[in-house]
């Protein structure tokens, strides 16, 4: 029997510290014997299971007599159609489905066919649903007697939108902060901090733009790709310190890096981590490679 492990982030950003240390606890580690991992990073719970890349490579090992095991059940499945899509994709294939932690932790297998397992899956999924249906719920009144009030919601406008790019400018040279000249115009400090970038201290002035000369542009470069390049050795002096001026912005339990640099510099840096693009790289790794360079190419083309 092989113990198939499953993880799921969201997003790049999220770490899977939470789940490999509850597998862990269990024995469930890379190059443990019967052990085989599969993941699928940065993939939405919206994608139902059954469609994921990971798990559709889990599913081409799978035989029967297997078991199917994950840290969280909202790993594998978000709503009552998934799971039971999942359950009866395990019956017929006769692999058994379990569940570290949570309120099913304490059934055996989530995939047996019996009255009582199907009822409680049944029952504590369908709880599940509904505490989020309500929570969304509860979202929309609060927003409803926001917007009631005259509060707004949703992106704000940027200063170029607003046409006051030059009027911020001009006063954020005569002396107003810049957390003040976002509650003048309603935006956030992020769209005035761009707008006077090359006003702040310690910034270069910009070439300019009549002249030619290729601009420094910043890309967010993921996690895994930051930490892979911070170990690589044959870096130029120009992507090395690139890397070391870069800002590290924490998500949660994982982080990005900010990066920026001349085009050239960029994808300097991208051709160096072509080693995380490659087949033999883990899905996590061919993920966060695919997302930069995707990122290089919008930002950074040649």
């Amino acid at each position: 029997m092989a113990e198939l492990v499953y993880t799921r982030v969201s997003t790049d950003e999220q770490s899977t510290q939470r789940q490999t240390h509850l597998l862990a606890e269990h024995g469930l580690v890379d190059g443990a014997d019967g052990v085989r991992l599969f993941a699928d990073p940065a993939t939405s719970s919206k994608i139902p299971a059954l469609e994921r890349e990971g798990f559709q490579e889990l599913a081409s090992y799978a035989r029967a007599g297997d078991r199917l095991t994950v840290s969280e059940l909202y790993r594998l499945c978000r709503d009552l159609a998934d799971i039971l899509a999942v359950r009866e994709w395990c019956r017929e294939r006769g692999v058994k489905l379990r569940v570290l932690s949570g309120a099913l932790s304490g059934i055996v297998d989530l995939a047996a066919t019996d009255a009582t397992t199907t009822m409680l899956v049944n029952v504590l999924v369908s709880v599940g649903q509904f505490q989020r249906d309500l929570q969304n719920e509860l979202t929309r009144d609060g927003l409803a007697a926001a917007w009631a009030t005259g509060a707004t919601s949703g992106r704000r406008p940027r200063l170029a939108e607003l046409g006051v790019v030059d009027e911020v400018r001009q006063a954020f040279r005569d002396g107003a902060s810049v957390a003040a000249l976002a509650r003048e115009h309603n935006v956030s400090r992020v769209a005035v901090r761009t707008a006077v970038a090359d006003l702040l201290p310690g910034r270069p002035a910009p070439h300019d733009a009549t002249d030619g000369e290729p601009q420094p542009v910043r890309i967010e470069m993921p996690g895994k790709i930051a930490r892979y390049l911070a170990d690589h050795e044959d870096l130029g002096d120009a992507e090395r310190d690139a890397l070391l001026t870069g800002r590290e912005v924490r998500r949660g339990q994982g982080y990005s890096l900010h990066v920026t640099a001349l085009p050239d510099v960029h994808h300097a840096l991208l051709s160096a981590a072509a080693e995380l693009g490659a087949d033999n790289a883990s899905p996590a790794e061919r993920k966060a490679y695919r997302i930069h360079a995707e990122r290089v190419e919008l930002s950074a083309p040649r």
